[in-house]
């Protein structure tokens, strides 16, 4: 099965559209009329959550009007976060369920003119060439085995100069399972920062920042925790696990055998 077909098999539920539409209005919003922020963890799917987003946000500091590429992009959480801060985002990902209820969202929101969704693969966008001032990659390569293609693929969006950062648990894949994004150790393509560099300096891209996130996943685990059967958190798509699934990860991290990091990279000039 290729990383594609695991992740849409892993994610893909189809009923997350009715789940996210009933835990809306069981928070007393209209899916038809909503704010970003109303969808509140349930579309932020990484460690620290929103909270992360926003650091990420801040840590990039993108300008108002940056063209954003983000790879994986799920739901679209992070893509209207961005948004809102005045970027124009465009996101990839191979689940059709995901794109089509993140378009939905997106108008929702009155944010459509603003965030465009594709059901399209990361290492073959289909994109015009030096596309994007930036790049997103947030809590995906734990699902890809053959990450090159993917970064070599934003290295050819980006234009010179473009950033990218990816936010993934580095470290061993030889955890405790099922984790939120895989059910068994098989289906889990977790690698190194050192492997991650070297796929990133492979296509050409120069590893300028690591930035660990490590003590802040650490210090909102409780509250992430207390949410797990929280109508609009991670259990719309993780399932009745949900709070095994979370507690594996944070015992990771914890324990060191992963850690939450962000890599920047810069294609040159």
């Amino acid at each position: 099965m290729s990383d594609t077909e695991e992740t849409i098999v892993h994610y893909a539920s189809g009923n997350v559209r009715e789940a996210m539409f009933a835990a809306l209005r069981a928070a007393g919003h209209d899916p038809a009329r909503l704010r970003a922020e109303d969808t509140n963890e349930a579309d932020h799917l990484h460690l620290g959550g929103m909270h992360t987003t926003a650091w990420i946000a801040d840590t990039l500091a993108l300008d108002d009007g940056a063209r954003l590429l983000d790879v994986g992009s799920g739901m679209g959480g992070p893509a209207r976060y961005f948004a809102g801060r005045g970027a124009t985002v465009t996101g990839v990902d191979v689940t059709a369920e995901f794109v089509d209820l993140a378009t939905e969202l997106n108008r929702a929101c009155g944010l459509d003119g603003a965030v465009t969704m594709l059901n399209r693969p990361g290492q073959d966008a289909g994109l015009p060439e030096g596309s994007f001032d930036a790049a997103l990659m947030l809590h995906v390569g734990m699902n890809i085995a053959d990450k090159a293609p993917v970064f070599a693929e934003v290295f050819r969006l980006l234009r010179p100069g473009g950033v990218f950062g990816v936010y993934d648990l580095m470290g061993t894949n030889e955890l405790t399972f099922p984790m939120p994004w895989a059910i068994t150790r098989e289906s889990s393509h977790v690698e190194s920062e050192t492997a991650y560099r070297g796929y990133l300096e492979g296509a050409g891209f120069d590893v300028q920042r690591s930035m660990e996130h490590r003590d802040e996943v650490l210090a909102r685990a409780a509250l992430m925790l207390q949410q797990g059967g929280a109508p609009l958190s991670g259990a719309l798509i993780l399932g009745e696990d949900v709070v095994l699934r979370r507690q594996h990860s944070i015992e990771a991290v914890r324990d060191r055998q992963v850690t939450p990091t962000l890599l920047i990279s810069r294609k040159p000039e």
